[in-house]
């Protein structure tokens, strides 16, 4: 995934976070641990297993979890700094 590609995604869940999964409320850094080892969810932006997961508070969907492997989440994290 390059920056560009990270960016529209970061716009496209902004528009419709209902793609991403439904989160708890409150989570424990524990628990985003140990779904981001369980390897049982696909990286939003390849679709390999997972190695990361962040919870995305949306105001219209509610939480929603964010899963990436380490590669995207290292681009998504640079697109999103330049977006501000």
């Amino acid at each position: 995934m390059n920056t560009a590609a990270a960016t529209a995604m970061l716009h496209l869940i902004a528009a419709e976070p209902t793609l991403l999964a439904a989160a708890p409320d409150d989570v424990s850094r524990p628990a985003l641990a140990r779904r981001a080892r369980d390897g049982g969810h696909p990286c939003l932006g390849c679709g390999r297993p997972a190695t990361a997961a962040i919870i995305v508070n949306s105001s219209a969907a509610g939480p929603r979890w964010l899963d990436l492997c380490s590669a995207c989440w290292h681009v998504v994290q640079q697109a999103n700094e330049t977006l501000h």
